[in-house]
């Protein structure tokens, strides 16, 4: 009977052009490969080398041989990837986002709903979400973009405002609302670990100093005993509270104003559908 390690084995040889190279490579010894294919060759009914004075080459039954034995390997591979993952989705749900405020809600709720399920978060590239999503390296993603593809199932989750905090004395805290021009060329507080709105403040203020904290109680810290300008949200509010004599200004700016959307694989949906349903009813948006 044609064993799995035999058909690798062959791919082998087929890729190091003769049996004492892969031989190498597989860490056996030429006479113990050479029986595993002759091996092969019995249980086949075939030839699979052609035999020469100094050396033994794989023949067209050899070859074509190898074709299928890529073929197998992939197909097992496949199939261990679609187990494995199909498992893992039973105890694990993977969340990435590109902006880490929407993850604060979401995964409460999820523990709520899945209380013998783990939660994996990861905050990645907006420009990666959909293909780790497709590629099922995370069952959810959160993105500040609808999504409108027949492949996916897209439900809107929550706002979040880009907000300006300042000190009570700031030139600026008079103003009724800000716009980023208002910002370009001062000195700023900002905390690094902010997703997408990172890159959104190094376009909208080229000219801003940024003084980056990369530990959020620090950074909140720091703002509290700061002149400086920095950045909040609704989000950041609601989770942590206003900060006593700071002036909350709103950014007066399309780009300052998100609606997040949970996206998922539609063929995903029915077995999401409390969540969906938590989420539907539970957010205002």
């Amino acid at each position: 009977m044609i064993e799995l390690n035999q058909l690798e084995q062959l791919i082998y040889i087929a890729e190091n052009k003769t049996i004492s190279k892969a031989a190498k490579e597989l860490l056996l010894s030429q006479p113990a490969l050479s029986r595993s294919m002759q091996r092969l060759e019995s249980d086949l009914g075939v030839e699979l080398f052609d035999h020469y004075k100094n050396k033994i080459v794989l023949n067209k039954n050899g070859e074509l041989a190898v074709k299928h034995a890529q073929k197998i390997i992939k197909s097992i591979q496949t199939m261990v990837d679609d187990v494995q993952e199909f498992d893992h989705s039973f105890h694990t749900i993977s969340i990435a986002t590109c902006s880490p405020a929407p993850m604060w809600d979401i995964e409460p709720l999820i523990k709520e709903l899945y209380p013998q399920i783990n939660i994996q978060t990861a905050v990645i590239n907006k420009k990666d979400l959909l293909t780790k999503l497709k590629e099922k390296e995370y069952h959810l993603v959160i993105t500040p973009e609808y999504i409108d593809d027949s492949q996916y199932f897209c439900i809107p989750y929550v706002e979040e405002d880009l907000l300006l905090s300042l000190p009570l004395n700031h030139p600026l805290a008079s103003k009724k609302e800000i716009k980023f021009h208002d910002l370009d060329g001062q000195t700023m507080l900002l905390y690094s670990n902010i997703g997408f709105w990172h890159d959104l403040h190094m376009q909208k203020t080229p000219k801003t100093k940024y003084l980056l904290q990369e530990e959020r109680l620090t950074f909140n810290e720091i703002v509290k005993a700061s002149t400086l300008p920095s950045y909040t949200s609704n989000l950041s509010i609601k989770r942590e509270g206003k900060m006593s004599d700071r002036v909350i200004l709103p950014i007066n700016e399309e780009e300052a104003h998100v609606t997040y959307y949970v996206v998922m694989l539609k063929k995903n949906k029915k077995k999401y559908k409390d969540l969906i349903d938590k989420i539907d009813h539970y957010y205002d948006y």
